[in-house]
């Protein structure tokens, strides 16, 4: 965990995976008020990012964060992420509709799926 004033490196989180990083600052439009800068990155390598008054809020956002994260679906084509859907047949209906053709991966919590989907005649 990382708590000094440099959990950025040229604009980008220096965060690393399963790990968070946060810094306290005051804005000049709030020069009394203390708010925490929050990075998370998860193990797969996407971050959370929040800045909230208590660093308690921003836990809680990031649990929140990773609750719906679990119950989403990844869709991919090839390496090409496509979108993330709240359900298996929501996926496959974009990746139906998207006129697309080549390899399909679907990716969830405790779910995996991959079809071939050729040129429509």
């Amino acid at each position: 965990m990382n708590t000094d004033n440099s959990i950025n490196d040229n604009g980008c989180s220096t965060c690393e995976q399963g790990n968070e990083n946060y810094t306290t600052f005051r804005p000049a439009h709030r020069p009394n008020q203390t708010f925490y800068q929050y990075d998370y990155r998860h193990t797969d390598g996407e971050l959370f990012l929040t800045v909230a008054p208590t660093l308690v809020e921003c836990r809680s956002r990031r649990d929140k964060w990773l609750e719906k994260r679990s119950k989403m679906y990844k869709l991919f084509i090839g390496f090409r992420k496509l979108g993330e859907f709240d359900s298996v047949l929501e996926a496959k209906k974009f990746a139906d509709n998207s006129g697309l053709t080549g390899v399909f991966s679907l990716r969830g919590e405790n779910y995996s799926d991959s079809w071939y989907a050729t040129k429509k005649v």
